[in-house]
């Protein structure tokens, strides 16, 4: 009767978890006062160009601060806690000769994956700055500001402007992508551009990176910001990738365990719907049936105070129960000190709950032939998740084999690259190219977030799916024989969004009755016929029909770069928003047409649409196609399209 009770109040916190999050957001947030939010929102109703400081416009931000200890040696530098705890290591072999502070304080930021300017150094009393000596054997101060580079505004929808200002037009928004009223997280930045810059919100939603002018439209109303982070151990060589505006972060991680229990069950399974994959956990076969279509069930997570999860529903708290136990739970646990560093949206974790759905999987390549078979592996861009809200992905790479060459993971940001208009407006859309792109996307420019992650056996990666869309790069097998990636996936669900029905509350019926017909003495093949009959439970056959018809579903591209019908305008000009959309959004190619007709010389459509090619060389990315001439743009361009017509022909 007790195990009878947990399930049903396990189902009835689905009805109320999502109201208990907003209490705890409302809780725990710093909230702004009267007087803060009447400057705020006098700075938005002046006239006027943006501000040339968002801290202008915005209250003051709390900042806190973690203080370290830096053991400086003929070893290099050992960084601890004040308990004694090591949080870092630099081997001297990457530092020079002669030490200064500015050095220490840059390769400390790099190590920590934060800003320099968050960083202070210390001897005693005495700050140290710029090219002041350190020597190889003395004791100093880390003083880190946390939270100074961003911190996540949360606020309420305002029904008041609906189409606010974004570059010269205005901005379609859709209210129903936001999550529940007093929920929604907005960030306030000044944002790059390919031909331009503005301050702008951004609000980071599964189809879209909502964006609009700091200074246009009451849309939301802020109330306070995002409660702050934990602090959480970072492991050893943590790095973030991409520079302070991207959330990708990644560390190896030794979790030796997990391969032993995941090849035991790939073996026994065999699954392979498709040549190149292989599932081992497959949450295609893990579904509940909604209005909408099958949803991911997931497992539900507490996390404690200091980062250490539980998992909950014992022998209910996945289908495979064990492989929850003894794989998931340790890879979550391992990801969320990463999974703390996110900012786009950030994610309220410590003692709360967290709905996480379990994959594990197997891409595999062939061997090279002499008959010329094709021993590479290539992905499209995408996001992960369907019908579910999926706000950051955790993937562990538990196996790599060594005869894999190449298939780093890159990503590319989803908000805006530019807003480009033709006609009784300011025309930047000459000034889009291949030149003005490829600069775009380089390091030292880099309006347009993107990055590329090298994958290795061991490799953690933790990143926000809602920012990024990612692909894997071309990955070619050098020998003979099959070889494989294998990787466990955690998809941690938004819970700002009301929760799905979690595992425990799916499986209870099933547990109950099997437990009833067993404990009358019917075998465990009988119980099952029983089930199945019933229709308690689906039979292998089923759920494999029903898996494939969603992945077919899921292999389809979940969208593109392209331009975008968001931005519109009530004058003689005509303005379309660029960047990678879901192909849920709205397209605009008249727009892009039109651009074309009026400077036929103009390519910028053509490059924008070659981002979505997968390179054809191993180690190249978006670059690749930047690379090429307008003539071997346009050949690729015709290839793709060609591939695109056979896939439809098939379906």
């Amino acid at each position: 009767s007790s195990r009878l009770h947990d399930f049903w109040g396990q189902n009835s916190q689905v009805m109320t978890e999502g109201s208990q999050y907003r209490d705890a957001l409302r809780e725990r947030m710093t909230a702004f006062t009267e007087e803060e939010l009447a400057k705020l929102q006098e700075a938005q109703d002046e006239d006027g160009d943006s501000p040339s400081s968002l801290s202008k416009v915005l209250p003051q931000a709390p900042t806190r601060y973690q203080v370290t200890s830096l053991a400086v040696s003929d070893e290099g530098v050992l960084a601890t806690t004040l308990a004694g705890t090591e949080i870092f290591q630099i081997p001297k072999s990457r530092m020079p000769e002669s030490l200064t502070a500015a050095t220490l304080i840059e390769l400390a930021a790099d190590t920590l994956g934060v800003a320099q300017t968050s960083l202070t150094l210390w001897e005693g009393a005495q700050e140290l700055v710029g090219a002041a000596g350190i020597g190889w054997s003395c004791i100093l101060t880390l003083r880190e500001a946390l939270d100074e580079d961003l911190r996540p505004i949360v606020c309420r929808r305002n029904q008041a402007d609906p189409e606010p200002m974004l570059g010269e037009g205005m901005v379609q928004i859709n209210l129903a992508d936001f999550p529940q009223d007093g929920c929604i997280q907005t960030i306030a930045e000044q944002r790059r551009y390919v031909t331009g810059e503005e301050h702008c919100w951004l609000i980071y939603t599964k189809q879209q990176v909502v964006s609009y002018h700091l200074r246009s439209g009451d849309v939301l109303q802020a109330i306070g910001y995002f409660p702050p982070a934990p602090v959480w151990k970072l492991p050893s060589g943590t790095r973030r990738w991409g520079g302070r505006r991207s959330d990708v972060w990644s560390t190896h991680c030794d979790l030796p365990q997990i391969q032993k229990l995941l090849d035991q069950h790939a073996a026994l399974t065999n699954d392979r719907p498709i040549p190149r994959y292989q599932m081992i956990v497959d949450p295609n076969q893990f579904v509940t049936e909604t209005p909408t279509g099958p949803v991911w069930i997931p497992c539900d997570f507490d996390i404690s105070a200091d980062g250490s999860p539980k998992l909950l529903g014992g022998p209910l708290s996945h289908a495979e129960p064990h492989l929850a136990q003894d794989v998931a739970l340790p890879v979550l646990k391992a990801a969320l000190p990463l999974l703390a560093k996110l900012r786009r949206p950030q994610l309220l974790l410590q003692e709360r709950r967290l709905q996480v759905v379990f994959k594990a999987q197997r891409i595999i390549v062939p061997g090279r032939r002499s008959d010329g078979s094709d021993s590479e592996y290539v992905g499209l861009w995408h996001v992960d998740g369907h019908r579910e809200h999926v706000a950051a992905v955790v993937l562990y790479y538990y196996n790599v084999d060594e005869e894999l060459k190449g298939g780093d993971m890159e990503f590319c940001g989803r908000e805006p690259m530019d807003i480009l208009g033709i006609g009784d407006c300011s025309n930047n859309f000459e000034e889009f190219g291949r030149h003005s792109l490829r600069a775009a996307l380089r390091e030292e420019e880099r309006r347009v977030t993107n990055c590329r992650v090298p994958i290795c056996k061991g490799t953690l990666l933790v990143f926000s799916n809602y920012q990024m869309a990612h692909r894997v790069l071309r990955m070619v097998n050098t020998s003979a024989r099959e070889a494989s990636r294998d990787f466990v996936a955690l998809f941690v669900l938004d819970p700002a969004f009301p929760p799905l029905r979690p595992a425990a509350s799916v499986l209870a019926n099933s547990f109950l009755m099997r437990r009833a017909l067993q404990s009358r003495g019917l075998s465990f093949s009988n119980v099952t016929n029983i089930q199945e009959f019933s229709g308690d439970r689906q039979s292998p056959v089923a759920l494999k029909l029903r898996r494939n018809a969603m992945l077919k579903e899921q292999l389809r591209p979940t969208g593109e770069f392209c331009g975008g019908a968001q931005v519109v305008t009530a004058g003689n000009g005509c303005y379309t928003m660029i960047g990678w959309l879901h192909h849920l959004l709205e397209r605009d190619e008249e727009t892009l047409e039109q651009m074309e007709e009026n400077l036929p010389t103009w390519k910028g459509t053509k490059y924008l649409k070659a981002l979505n090619l997968p390179p054809k060389n191993e180690g190249r990315g978006l670059s690749e196609v930047l690379s090429l001439n307008n003539s071997e743009v346009e050949q690729r361009l015709r290839e793709w399209d060609e591939q695109a017509e056979v896939f439809q022909d098939e379906e």
